[in-house]
């Protein structure tokens, strides 16, 4: 995401349907909290876990609805 923001900070890329947010859709990630979890599954888990997470910009600004 960082890219997108430096491309839309920049103007390479315009912000279209700027009003529009889709109602967000809820994510589980399921695994057994009984066994350990190899590297592969933890790294995803850990990449998800950062991707849904709003930067911390759009939460001060208050664009996130």
């Amino acid at each position: 995401m960082p890219r997108l923001e430096a491309d839309l900070a920049s103007g390479a890329l315009t912000e279209v349907l700027a009003d529009f947010r889709p109602a967000p859709l809820p994510l589980s990630l399921l695994y057994p909290s009984n066994r350990q979890l190899s590297a592969r599954v933890q790294v995803f888990i850990d990449w998800v876990t950062a991707l849904m997470k709003p930067p911390l910009a759009q939460q001060a600004s208050g664009r996130l609805k």
